[in-house]
């Protein structure tokens, strides 16, 4: 094993950062400018980390902070996000060594993993549950599938006349209204994640692509979508709700979506909620958390029942 440092983002230079992002992650050109959103940095002053091998980044392990109600107390967190260890330097300890050091950041960490970084997180004595379904609806079935697939320009704007739904861009008045409905919701929780003015700033307001943005108002329900371009594919996710996706919430949207020339929708949703018309294209995700407290584990094993596109990073991976 080589000689390495693990540093804080914020202590290496710049312009080697963005260079590694591009190679890594291939982030987006919104992301690259303004990569210290991603990992709203500063917050409860934690910040990724990366490991340098000869004055070179080899290694990351990035972060989202968030604040946690358990058990009716509020506690620090972070979400596991973008880990990377540049293929020479794999299944040589390095891994190992950066997740360690990355889990000494902060005592309660979380995260939405695939199969083999879960595998990882159990030999480090991380608990998991799969009580999370991300969803998807296909509209144009012909353009998912690859040798269908067409070179149409992006267009990410929504038409405001769209039958029973009010549009809006993002504003503060209508951001504020959020913030309301997500406290009173989070009050009626024992355990739940935070979100509150502060995080509703980050994650919306101060957004780069927030010009993708919209929400969407029906009889006092609210659903914040988030247009984008994946795979020449145009995307809607649903990255906040007010209220759980019933069936004529799914009816509207549907007639929405195929007005906008939408490829595809998807959301996250506790299991064994709405099943009807999204089977063939629906998940389970892996829910996986770390603590040295067994009733933080037990919390977020059995009464954390709201994660959505907006949290973690599970809307722009």
């Amino acid at each position: 094993m080589e000689k390495f440092h693990i540093k804080k983002i914020s202590e290496i230079n710049e312009k080697k950062l963005k260079e590694f992002y591009f190679k890594a992650f291939n982030f987006e050109k919104e992301i690259l400018d303004d990569h210290f959103w991603r990992y709203r940095s500063g917050h409860n002053n934690f910040e990724p980390l990366a490991l340098i091998i000869e004055d070179k980044i080899c290694g990351h392990a990035g972060l989202i902070p968030v604040d946690i109600k358990i058990n009716n107390k509020i506690e620090k967190s972070i979400w596991f996000t973008d880990f990377f260890i540049e293929k020479n330097y794999r299944s040589m300890g390095y891994g190992k060594i950066l997740t360690e050091s990355w889990m000494k950041i902060c005592p309660t960490q979380i995260t939405l993993c695939n199969e083999k970084s879960l595998k990882i997180f159990k030999k480090l004595n991380w608990s998991h549950n799969r009580n999370f379904i991300q969803k998807k609806k296909i509209f144009n079935y012909l353009n998912i599938m690859p040798i269908f697939k067409n070179s149409k320009s992006f267009d990410s704007t929504i038409e405001k006349n769209n039958g029973k739904f009010e549009v809006e861009n993002v504003h503060n008045k209508i951001i504020s209204k959020l913030i309301d409905i997500s406290e009173k919701k989070i009050a009626c929780q024992k355990t739940a994640l935070i979100r509150d003015e502060n995080w509703f700033k980050w994650r919306i307001i101060d957004c780069p692509y927030k010009k993708n943005i919209f929400i969407l108002r029906y009889k006092e329900k609210y659903i914040v979508i988030h247009v984008l371009k994946k795979n020449n594919l145009k995307r809607l996710n649903i990255i906040f709700t007010s209220e759980d996706i019933n069936p004529e919430l799914l009816g509207l949207l549907t007639i929405f979506s195929k007005k906008n020339d939408i490829d595809y929708l998807s959301f996250v949703e506790k299991k064994n909620k709405l099943i009807d018309g999204f089977l063939p294209g629906q998940r389970k995700l892996n829910f996986a958390f770390y603590s040295n407290d067994p009733l933080t584990i037990t919390e977020l094993k059995q009464n954390l029942s709201d994660i959505q596109y907006i949290d973690s990073d599970i809307d722009f991976i």
